[in-house]
This record gives structure tokens, sequence and C-alpha cells, in this order.
């Protein structure tokens, strides 16, 4: 079985309408690169997201949005003013030949197409309609405002995120937020999961095959990315503790981030059993650095003070890891099947060899440009065909308005009409 090529188009056929705002655009695209044709619905303006740096051009240009374009890969745009309607009854035909719509953005707006929707659903009850929403679309939380950063905050996850506390107390340093929009990626991953069990059940329901609704609470899907902070809690009643390139944890771990000679870090997990320190040792003596690892006096050391011998073993390897390179400490240790790496910029993975080897990033060629540039492509390949996930970049503003109207049914003089009186 050609398991790349399945997954690449395990959701051929199936007609995705996004609307809304950036939050939901995360899970259009993930649901693109499994095959769906994903219809995103922009208004005259175009979607927020085509106005968030950075641009390909010395200029803000909502066609140049690389934000734009990398969470739009594979989209079609069809500009249409939904709220309007007209705008509301094209939507509604659109309707009829859709399975799913994501409607991602405030509670409030979306109360106003909910009524709609369910319209749509009666029409057409294989239809599965997702909301994305900061708290659900009820509870008393429904109508706060909310971004990515307060998500995480509120979540507990940036609560989790530090550096390391001062001994004489719990939260000494402020907390730190992961990669940016990093909430709307976890719900977006809880709703595409959500979808595609849908898409499942529908088809398993022999009796009706009909859709769902799915209402997805950002706040929810972070709160459940936490860790062990929640069991921590409720379990043993303890309260984790940010820690510096580490997992939070209730008691204090030993810090492993080395600084390398080219003012590099890596990530050196030890495990102080006889196999981690014969392999450090025999590493030490490869680089020609002086020590009493073997030596009596050490051993006795190890066996009348441990704390002590651990520090002077960690002395060590701080000595070690700083006569190399980062990328050398992790080429050598992995090589002796150490637990290490390299704290690597995310931009340098784009040349990484394995990456290369597993096709992890496809060049796609953006409309206005005359290069290819790289994106994710899919975490899903055998390891050994690039994966070609996308077949075009991310669109134009309104680049599909007339193929999409025209596949739905409407007429060259409906669609004239419809343009005439600025519903697309």
């Amino acid at each position: 079985m050609n398991t790349e090529a399945a997954l690449s188009a395990a959701l051929d056929g199936t007609v995705v309408i996004e609307n809304g705002d950036e939050r939901g655009e995360f899970a259009g695209v993930l649901l693109a690169s499994f095959g769906a044709d994903v219809i995103k619905l922009e208004g005259r303006q175009g979607s927020p997201s085509r106005r968030l740096g950075p641009f390909s051009s010395s200029q803000p240009d909502p066609e140049q949005s690389l934000c734009f374009w990398r969470y739009n890969l594979g989209k079609k745009s069809v500009r249409l003013e939904v709220d309007q309607p007209a705008g509301r009854n094209v939507l509604e035909r659109l309707g009829q030949c859709a399975d799913v719509i994501i409607d991602a953005g405030e509670a409030a707006d979306i109360d106003r197409r909910l009524g709609l929707y369910q319209e749509m659903r009666e029409s057409n009850p294989r239809l599965i309609v997702c909301t994305i929403t900061p708290f659900g679309l009820d509870g008393p939380y429904r109508n706060f405002k909310m971004t990515d950063l307060t998500q995480l905050a509120m979540g507990g996850v940036m609560a989790s995120c530090g550096y390391d506390p001062r001994p004489d107390t719990m939260y000494d340093t402020p907390p730190i937020a992961p990669g940016m929009w990093h909430a709307y990626h976890i719900a977006c991953e809880h709703a595409v999961i959500a979808i595609t069990a849908a898409l499942n059940f529908r088809e398993l329901d022999e009796l009706t095959g009909e859709g769902d609704c799915i209402d997805v609470s950002i706040h929810e899907a972070v709160s459940t990315c936490t860790e062990v902070a929640l069991p921590s809690y409720i379990y043993n009643e303890k309260v984790v503790q940010r820690q510096t390139g580490r997992h939070a944890g209730v008691g204090r771990t030993p810090p492993w981030l080395r600084r390398t000679k080219d003012g590099r870090y890596v990530k050196a997990f030890l495990f102080w059993g006889d196999r981690d320190v014969r392999i450090i040792t025999e590493m030490l003596n490869e680089a020609g650095i002086e020590h009493d690892l073997e030596s009596d006096a050490y051993r006795e050391l190890a066996e009348r003070s441990p704390s002590e011998a651990h520090k002077r073993f960690s002395t060590l390897i701080d000595t070690l890891v700083l006569s190399m390179t980062a990328e050398e400490v992790f080429h050598r240790a992995q090589a002796k099947g150490l637990l290490w790496a390299s704290v690597r910029y995310p931009e340098e993975n784009i040349d990484d060899p394995h990456f290369q080897a597993r096709g992890t990033f496809q060049p796609i060629r953006q409309p206005g440009l005359d290069r290819d540039l790289s994106y994710p492509a899919s975490v899903a390949t055998d390891g050994k065909r690039r994966v070609t996930a996308f077949q075009r970049g991310a669109p134009r503003l309104g680049e599909h308005t007339q193929e999409v109207l025209k596949q739905a049914g409407f007429s060259d003089n409906e669609i004239s009409v419809l343009a005439g009186q600025g519903v697309i």
C-alpha cells in the first residue's frame, strides 16, 4: 500500500467551506493537506490575515503576506459578502454540495450565522458544521475578548513555561509564551480530529448518514495541553514549577542546557546509570580532556557524596560540550546512543538532511514570485518519496469565485447580477 499517496488523498472529494478569521485557518490547511477541496470565503477586503506580516514585498501588500500564504496553502478563494442577504443565499447554495463548514471568530459574530447553518443542515443533512471560538458558543465567558497570547495565559500553558525560580520562591521569573498562534494550532488540531471523526461516523451511520455540529472552544483545547500540571495539582495537591529549557515539574530537575564552542546550546540529558557514565567517559577520553572518573578517588567520592560526584561529573560534561560545536556534539552523542540534541533556530530545519530525505518541506511556486518557497507539507511519508500534499500555493483574493459558483450551479447571468450587487 502506498501510504503516502493514500494519506495525501484521504479526503479527496470532500468539500470544505472555510469562513471566519485566522483562528480557523490552520484547520483548513490541515484538511487541504489530506486532499480536501477547501473553499475560503473572503469579503471585499479579504481575510484579516492578508494584512499580517511579514510580507514578501518591501511594503505591506495583502497579496504578499507570507503569513497568509503559509496558512492558506491549497485553498480556493471566493470573494463573498456572507453577511449580506444575497450573500447568505449564495452560501446556502454552496452548502448544498459541501461536506464541512468551518466558521471561526467571535461567538457573537457566529451567532448571526447559526440559524443559516441550521437551515443548510436541514436541506443537506450530511453537512458537518464546526465552529471555533475563544470560549465556545455558550457559558459565562462566551463573549470575553481573547488573543492567542491571552489564551495561552488563561489556559495554563504559559504558567508552565519560563525560567528557573530561585530556591527560596516557587515563581520568581515571569512566564513565557510558546510560539506564535500556538493556541490556535492546538484548537485547530482538535477541530480537525473532531471533523474527521464526524466524517467517519457519517459514513458508518447506515440509517441516516447525517452530519453533526461541533463546538470547539480554544480555551478548553489549550487547557488540555498543560502536561503534568493538572494531574499534579488534582491528585497530589502540588503546583509545578517553571524550569529553564525543561518540562515543568513539582521538584527541581538538573539543568541540562550547555554552551558549545560556537556559542550555541545543546540539550544534554543525563541519566545517572553506568551506561551514560561509561559513554561520556569514553567521549572525554576521545576529546583529550583530563578527568578522574576512572580513579579510585572518584569512586570513593561517588559512594561518600553522590551529589558532589554528580557536580564534578556535570562540570566535566560542560567542558566536553564547550570543546565542540553544537552540531558536532549532537552527532557524536547520538552516534553513541545518548539523548542529546542541538538547540536549533527554526529556519535551520529547512536544510536539515533528515527533513530533506523525508520530503518534509515542499517547494511551492506562489503566483507573483519567480521562485519556489518551502512549506511544511506533511509528517506522513514513507521516508522515500517527496510528499506533494498541496497542488498549489495560497490563492489570490477572489481567484476562484467564478469557478466555485459555476460548479455550484450558478449561471453566468446570476454571477453577473451578484457582481453588480457587490456581493461577490
